[in-house]
């Protein structure tokens, strides 16, 4: 569990950055309120804190040697003072310190609470820096990894593309504009042609002042462009603001996906996004894709009788025992009202049929209860192979086979004619 050392002596702070590191998902915190109460929780035999959120002014450590302390334990830590100086702030962020943070507005609670959030997420998250120096490759990393960023390196346009290409949680590129050979110029030409704005971003950048440079290279698709001289702080904050920007596009796109109510994707993805996807598939000897249709048996029977928000937990129940069953590799989606399809892929019949089989026994061994009502699920299945990507003919077949489970009775499965 991810552990925080909270070191504060004003009491109206502590309650206010408690309640926050709780809104976060930050419940395991070691509350000091001086330098000595936070070194006897550091050796506590609980295990050490990952992060340290600390003022710098204490009743037995006036200086912020309580920054000290917590280097001395290689804990990443946070700044959250009322107590500026430029001198004070540039030798502690220098100390190495992830953000200096005043409390000079009730936003700047808010921002360390989202800071805290994003150094949760951040470990996963890629950034490449380009550079030929080494030097200045060095530096940006040491900045950027503040954050706790995954950070890769590259010294040409050809081993960043490679390195794009080998490493897949790359979402950011730091982009030197003046290199030998091949410039950031050109790495963002090539990049252009096969990674979206919207899923790699770049940031140019440059220690020489030229405005031309600058728009020339936010014309052919970077995200910002950015001094290297810039204040680290700076260069944090706009390596964020573009992320912040990747996310929200990529959660437009999911919504627009997804089935707002269960989850899974919606017939849209299924039929633009998915299908392209699955002619791409290989698959091995003996084995196939397949497709599966499913449908729920009398479901406007259910809510008519037991309402709609019944028949809402009926069809999230229905998801679940679904995302049971598919893999990781498996394409699972709701085409609308009680209708849904699994594609399997690369699977031996015997085992999609098998599986599907135990699907409607677990359904219907599965009552859904909801607001003190309950009831028993059936669903009708058909399934037809996937042969060389042709989708829209699995789909017919799979139609016509579901409407043969139905004639047959009902909680059936139909896999051939």
């Amino acid at each position: 569990m991810q552990t925080t050392l909270l070191v504060e002596d004003a009491a109206f702070f502590e309650k206010a950055i408690v309640k926050k590191l709780h809104e976060v998902g930050r419940h395991q915190i070691m509350v000091a309120r001086s330098y000595e109460e936070a070194e006897n929780c550091l050796n506590l035999p609980i295990g050490e804190p990952d992060l340290a959120l600390v003022d710098l002014t204490l009743p037995d450590a006036p200086d912020g040697e309580i920054v000290d302390l917590c280097e001395k334990w290689n804990i990443p830590t946070i700044v959250f003072t009322s107590r500026f100086d430029p001198k004070t702030r540039s030798k502690f962020l220098e100390k190495g310190v992830i953000d200096y943070v005043l409390k000079d507005s009730p936003g700047s609670l808010n921002y360390v609470a989202d800071l805290i959030r994003k150094l949760a997420q951040n470990p996963k998250i890629g950034i490449l820096i380009l550079d030929d120096s080494a030097v200045e490759r060095d530096v940006i990393s040491k900045i950027v990894g503040k954050h706790l960023y995954k950070i890769y390196q590259a010294s040409s346009t050809d081993e960043a593309l490679q390195t794009l290409k080998d490493f897949k949680d790359i979402k950011l590129v730091l982009a030197d504009y003046f290199m030998p050979d091949k410039d950031g110029f050109a790495f963002l030409k090539a990049v252009r042609r096969v990674h979206d704005p919207e899923k790699v971003g770049v940031i140019g950048m440059s220690s020489y002042a030229n405005p031309d440079n600058r728009v020339r290279f936010l014309k052919y698709g970077a995200a910002d462009f950015v001094d290297k001289n810039c204040p680290p702080e700076e260069l944090l904050l706009r390596v964020s603001q573009n992320l912040d920007y990747i996310y929200r596009i990529e959660e437009l796109n999911n919504m627009a996906m997804r089935d707002s109510l269960t989850g899974l994707y919606n017939r849209r993805y299924l039929l633009e996004q998915a299908t392209k996807a699955i002619a791409t598939w290989p698959v091995s000897e003996g084995r196939a894709h397949w497709l599966a249709l499913l449908d729920l048996d009398s479901f406007k029977a259910i809510n008519d009788s037991l309402g709609h928000d019944f028949g809402d937990a009926v069809l999230i129940s229905f998801a679940r025992h679904m995302m049971k069953l598919a893999k990781e590799d498996d394409i699972v989606s709701r085409l609308g009202g009680d209708e849904f399809c699994i594609v399997f892929r690369d699977k031996e019949e015997a085992d999609v049929v098998d599986g599907l089989q135990n699907l409607l026994d677990n359904v219907l061994a599965s009552p859904v209860r909801h607001d003190g009502e309950e009831h028993l699920m059936k669903t009708s299945v058909g399934v037809a192979p996937l042969e060389s990507g042709r989708f829209g003919d699995a789909l017919k077949t799979a139609d016509h086979r579901l409407y043969a489970a139905k004639r047959s009775g009902r909680g059936q499965l139909v896999s051939s004619d």
